[in-house]
């Protein structure tokens, strides 16, 4: 009995400094990159939809939330592909885990039938909670998918951020 809980306390001491070492080896207090795009899939009835971002937060295990200024980049979201994403943000980030980004919107025009409309806002933000690495000396991109016939509600004029995304 005395065995065997010895061998169980080796087990657990050497997954701990397997761990400690993996971690140490891709978080070791440097940094990576961090590439925010945006796309679409298409709104029927629209022939343009401009988007105008102001700052994305980002979540960190270890350091919490941090923004980071976009500096008001329009984009005209109608008809981009995942192939041809606009990149809004590229940040120098610890390496480390993080857990979830809130994509500041502050306004949202559409043009229908020639005419050029405000939306308002559900929300102030696109946002993911789903887990990414940024490891050092490395770049990682997330691509937020904007789903626009979801997104635009047409007869109420009122744009909901029903986002996908795909991380690399």
């Amino acid at each position: 009995m005395k065995n065997s809980l010895k061998i169980a306390a080796g087990v657990v001491a050497a997954i701990a400094i397997a761990s400690g070492a993996f971690f140490a080896l891709n978080y070791n207090n440097s940094s990576g990159t961090l590439k925010v795009y945006v796309h679409d899939l298409p709104a029927t009835n629209v022939s343009s939809v401009y988007i105008t971002f102001s700052e994305i937060s980002i979540h960190g295990n270890q350091s919490g939330w941090k923004n980071y200024s976009i500096g008001h980049e329009t984009v005209n979201i109608l008809g981009t592909a995942s192939s041809s994403s606009t990149l809004l943000k590229s940040v120098t980030l610890n390496a480390e885990k993080y857990t979830m980004i809130r994509l500041y919107i502050q306004t949202v025009n559409v043009t229908i039938g020639g005419k050029n409309i405000t939306f308002n806002m559900s929300s102030p933000y696109a946002f993911i909670n789903h887990p990414f690495d940024v490891k050092s000396n490395s770049s990682t991109t997330i691509n937020f998918d904007f789903h626009l016939n979801k997104d635009l509600n047409l007869n109420s004029k009122v744009f909901t951020p029903n986002i996908g995304y795909s991380i690399s």
